[in-house]
Order: C-alpha cells, then structure tokens, then sequence
C-alpha cells in the first residue's frame, strides 16, 4: 500500500503545479477582463470558484424558463470541481443572476518517458480524461440555452503525444471536432469545447491567450 502511494507521488506533485500555475493564470484573466470590458460600470463583476454545487447548476438551467423537469439529487451537497476552477459573471443589481463565462480543466497524464529512462516497464495509459466526462456533461447541459460553451481543457504528458490512440478519446468526448482549436460557439447543433492537448507542458502565457479568448467570447455574448 505504501508502495503504491509513493507511485503517486510525482503525479499529484505535477497537479498541484498545474493547479497554482492555472490559478494565477485566472487572476490574471480577471484582471483583463474587468479593464477590457469596463465590468463594474455597466454594473457587473466576476466571480471565481474552485468548485460549484450541481444545485447551482441547475438553478441556472432553471433560470432560461425552458426546462421543469429534473431529477432528485442524492444530497445537495454535491459538486462538480474544475482543476482549474469555474468564472462566473454575476450582477450587482441581480444576486441570482449567474453565466459561466470560463471553465478549466488541466490533465497531466503519461509517465512511461520517464519509466523507459529509469529502465523500468512501461504502464497502462492512465484515465485522466477520463474524470472530464462528468464536468463536461454538467456544463454542457447548464449552458444548453446559451449560444455559447466556454470550456477549456489543457492536457500534456506522453501519453498525449501526437499519434498516441488515447487522442481518439479527447476527440470523442469533444464531439468529433479538432484537438487544439478555440471552441466556444455552438455550430451545427453540436457544442464543442477547447481541449488543447500535447506533449509539452503549457506556460502561463500560452494558457493566458486561450484563457483570455474563450473568456471574452462569452462575456461579449452574455452582455451585448
């Protein structure tokens, strides 16, 4: 048992750097945002949280006045938690007044570059996208009504190489279109999202400039 925690260790150590780095990227987005848009005088203001209840989520669907049915929650409590957090944009004059204006996951996911260095066998691809279907899911249903889907993952590790099989995941999950595109409006019928997915690891300016766009894609809509 031991054993297996120490395994884990590099792995949740590369987590938690990529969730500071993609947190300090986000300070950085708000920042911008509330200059570029001049938020606080047309009486609005962001808002940024780690992780948001699936109550929440669905008072927001409930908000549009399209949809009345919906299931009975196990317990209330329940929430969904972005690696790197959800924005949301909220009105001074309005406390239920909620958008989601960004979303950001950010995987890590291979080791076997390192274990082939070390000498050692390689290992089974990880399933760290895996854990993305439910996030997405529940974003992709709240924002049903919207015109847009500002959601974003950043992947990197050798198991997302270019012509590693596990891409075909990402491109499933993200509806058959294009790897490493900014999504944010519907087309088609169909709600694609971001996923930025390689094997380099990303910098804060390449996340800023992804981050920034998808944010202002949505803000735009939901003001004007």
């Amino acid at each position: 048992m031991r054993k297996r925690k120490a395994q884990h260790l590099p792995k949740n150590t590369l987590s938690a750097d990529d969730d500071k780095k993609v947190s300090v990227v986000m300070g950085l987005v708000i920042k911008h945002l509330n200059n570029r848009f001049k938020l606080a005088e047309l009486g609005y203001y962001l808002e940024y949280v780690k992780s948001i209840k699936l109550t929440e989520l669905i008072s927001i669907i409930k908000s549009y006045d399209k949809r009345t049915e919906f299931a009975t929650l196990t317990y209330e409590d329940a929430y969904i938690k972005p690696d790197g957090g959800t924005l949301v944009l909220r009105k001074k004059d309005d406390e239920n007044y909620k958008r989601i204006a960004l979303v950001v996951e950010m995987k890590h996911q291979g080791t076997n570059d390192k274990r082939l260095e070390a000498g050692l066998k390689k290992q089974a691809q990880g399933n760290a996208i895996e854990r993305l279907g439910k996030n997405l899911i529940g974003i992709r249903a709240t924002l049903q009504y919207e015109k847009v889907t500002p959601f974003v993952c950043f992947g990197w590790g050798i198991d997302f190489a270019e012509g590693s099989g596990i891409r075909n995941r990402v491109i499933t999950m993200n509806e058959f279109y294009p790897l490493n595109r900014v999504f944010v409006h519907k087309r088609e019928s169909y709600a694609p999202v971001s996923m930025y997915f390689r094997e380099k690891e990303w910098q804060k300016h390449e996340l800023f400039d992804i981050m920034k766009e998808i944010a202002e894609a949505s803000i735009t809509t939901y003001i004007y």
